[in-house]
C-alpha cells in the first residue's frame, strides 16, 4: 500500500506549481498569437514581468512610453490579467469605434475586468436593461429633477462643510465621496434613504469591494474563478443589506403599480421607480425580482461614484488658482440670475464646463480606456490584425496630453475649451460631455458613457454652489497640486489631502 503525504504544506506547493505552470502556457500562447505587434518592455515570458509591476505602480508611465515609440500605431504591454494591445492613433480609434458589438465588445472585457458575475450579480451582465434606463429616461428627467437635485447639494454641502467665518479643514476626497453618494441617490431612491449612512456607506463600500475583490480573482486561473469568485467577494453581505434598506420602499411600489397600473397619483419620479417601470425588457424571470431591482440600484451608485474623483480634482485645481474665481463666480451669478438653478442657466456656465473638462484633462485621466473584447480576428486600418480573445483599449491619458491635438498640454488652461466654443459652428462640440475623437474621457460613439449627463450636471451644480458660497484654499495657502494616488490605470485624487473652506468673502 502507497501512503501519500497529504499535509497542507505540500499540497499548497503543488497547488502553487500548478498555478504557475498555468499562467506560463497561458503567457506564452497569448506571446505567439500577438508576435508582430511591438511590445513595450522586455517581452519574454519572466522579464515581461518587469513591465507588469511597473504596469501596477504607473501605468501612465508604461502607456505613455508605447504612445511614444509607436506613435498612431499599436503595442502590447503584460498585465496581470495577460497581455493588452492599446492604440496609440485617432485614425485606429475610429476602426475601434465603427466596430459592432459582435466584433469588439466593451461589455465582455468590462466583464472580464471588474469580475462583474462574482464582484456584482450574475445578472448585471446578462440583462442590461438598466443602462437603456439611463440613456433614455434619467437623462431627459436630469433638467426635471434639478430642484431636488440642487436640494440635495445645499443640503449635504451644509452638513458636510459648514458656512464659517474662520478657515475649516476638510479632508476633500472622502468629504466628497459622501456628497456625491448623497446627491446621485436623490436621484435614484430620493428621500428618506438618500440621507440614511447606513444606505450611503453601503454604496460607498460596494463600490470599493468591487475593485479590489476583481483584483484579486485576476490573480488565479480562469478554471478557479467559480471556487475564488465566492471566496474573495463580498457583494453577497452587500445585496443583503440593500434588499434589507430597499426592500419597504420597492414593495410598496410594486403595490401601487399592481393597483394603478402605469400611473397613480404622486407617483415617484426616480431611477427605481423607471426600473420597476422598464421591467418589461428584462428577462420573465427578473421581472418584479426584489433582489434584482436592488442590484441595479447598487450597480448605477458603483458608476456614480466615479463623479467624486472629478469633483476633487476641480477643488484641488480651483484651490491652486484662485485668480480664476471672479470669472467662475460672475458666470455662474449671471447665469443663474437669468436661469434659475436650472439645466438652461447650466449650459450658459461655459467657463466653468471648460475648468472642469481641463481639469479633468490634466489631472484625472486613466492611462487606458475605450476597454474592448476581441470577439473575432480583427484587422485594423494599417493592416494589422488582433487574435480573437485580445483586449484591447485606447492610449487615452497620452491622447489628452499629445500636444498635436492640445497646444502646451502640460499647461493648465482653464479656459481652453471655452475658448474653442467661440469659433463659427463648434459650440457644442468642445463641452465636457460631448464625445470627440480629441475629447476620450466619455467614450466613443454608441458606447459613450451613458450617465454622463447627469454627471456633468452634478459637477457643475457643485462647482457652482462651491463657488457662490465658499472660498476655498490649501492649507498654509499652498498652490501646489498633490501627487495622484496611481494604482494600475487608475488615476485617484491624494486622500490625505485637506482643502481649507470658509464662506465666501465679499470683499
Amino acid at each position: 500500500m502507497v501512503y501519500v503525504d497529504f499535509s497542507p504544506l505540500k499540497c499548497g506547493l503543488i497547488s502553487l506549481v500548478l498555478f504557475l505552470i498555468v499562467k506560463f502556457i497561458r503567457a506564452y500562447s497569448e506571446k505567439s498569437r500577438l508576435r508582430l505587434i511591438p511590445t513595450v518592455g522586455p517581452d519574454g515570458i519572466l522579464t515581461s514581468y518587469i513591465t507588469v509591476f511597473k504596469w501596477i505602480s504607473n501605468a501612465n508611465e508604461v502607456v505613455n512610453e508605447g504612445y511614444r515609440l509607436y506613435p498612431g500605431g499599436l503595442f502590447k504591454i503584460p498585465t496581470l490579467n495577460g497581455w493588452e494591445v492599446v492604440i496609440s492613433g485617432r485614425e485606429l480609434l475610429n476602426d475601434l469605434r465603427g466596430a459592432s458589438d459582435q466584433v469588439l465588445n466593451p461589455d465582455i472585457f468590462t466583464e472580464d475586468a471588474l469580475q462583474a458575475y462574482y464582484t456584482m450579480h450574475p445578472n448585471v451582465m446578462k440583462s442590461s436593461y438598466h443602462t437603456d434606463v439611463i440613456r433614455t429616461t434619467l437623462t431627459r428627467n436630469i433638467g426635471v429633477c434639478l430642484q431636488d437635485t440642487y436640494d440635495e447639494v445645499k443640503v449635504a454641502m451644509s452638513e458636510k462643510v459648514p458656512l464659517s467665518d474662520d478657515w475649516i479643514d476638510i479632508p476633500a476626497f472622502q468629504t466628497a465621496l459622501e456628497i456625491v453618494v448623497r446627491i446621485s441617490n436623490r436621484f435614484f431612491v430620493g428621500l428618506p434613504l438618500c440621507r440614511d449612512p447606513e444606505f450611503c456607506d453601503l454604496n460607498i463600500n460596494f463600490t470599493s469591494d468591487v475593485f479590489y475583490n476583481a483584483l484579486t480573482i485576476n490573480q488565479f486561473p480562469k478554471f478557479l474563478h467559480p471556487i475564488v469568485g465566492r471566496i474573495f467577494t463580498s457583494r453577497r453581505a452587500s445585496l443583503r443589506k440593500a434588499v434589507r434598506l430597499l426592500k419597504p420602499m420597492i414593495e410598496e411600489r410594486l403595490k401601487l403599480r399592481e393597483k394603478y397600473e402605469d400611473d397613480w397619483p404622486d407617483k415617484p419620479n426616480d431611477f427605481i421607480q423607471w426600473c420597476i417601470d422598464a421591467q418589461q425588457y428584462a428577462p420573465l424571470s427578473l421581472r418584479t425580482s426584489l433582489e434584482d431591482l436592488c442590484v441595479r440600484v447598487l450597480f448605477i451608485n458603483f458608476a456614480a461614484v466615479h463623479a467624486t474623483s472629478a469633483f476633487t480634482f476641480a477643488l484641488y485645481n480651483l484651490a491652486c488658482h484662485p485668480e480664476l474665481v471672479d470669472s467662475l463666480r460672475q458666470e455662474a451669478e449671471a447665469a443663474i440670475e437669468a436661469e434659475g438653478w436650472t439645466k438652461p442657466a447650466l449650459l450658459k456656465m461655459r467657463l466653468l464646463d471648460s475648468f472642469l473638462m481641463e481639469s479633468a484633462r490634466t489631472t484625472g485621466p486613466r492611462a487606458n480606456g475605450l476597454l474592448r473584447k476581441a470577439m473575432q480576428d480583427f484587422t485594423f486600418s494599417n493592416g494589422m490584425t488582433v487574435p480573437r480573445g485580445t483586449y484591447l483599449s485606447v492610449a487615452t491619458g497620452p491622447m489628452l496630453r499629445d500636444n498635436t491635438i492640445f497646444p502646451d498640454p502640460e499647461e493648465f488652461k482653464p479656459f481652453r475649451f471655452a475658448e474653442k466654443r467661440e469659433k463659427e459652428g463648434v459650440s457644442y462640440k468642445h463641452q465636457l460631455v460631448t464625445p470627440t475623437s480629441e475629447w476620450v474621457l466619455f467614450g466613443q460613439g454608441k458606447h459613450a458613457c451613458p450617465g454622463r449627463f447627469f454627471a456633468g450636471t452634478t459637477l457643475k451644480l457643485l462647482m457652482a454652489h462651491v463657488l457662490l458660497h465658499y472660498d476655498v484654499q490649501f492649507p498654509n495657502g499652498s498652490r501646489e497640486l498633490p501627487q495622484n494616488f496611481k494604482r494600475n490605470a487608475d488615476s485617484a485624487p491624494d486622500r490625505s489631502t485637506k482643502v481649507m473652506f470658509r464662506r465666501r468673502s465679499r470683499n
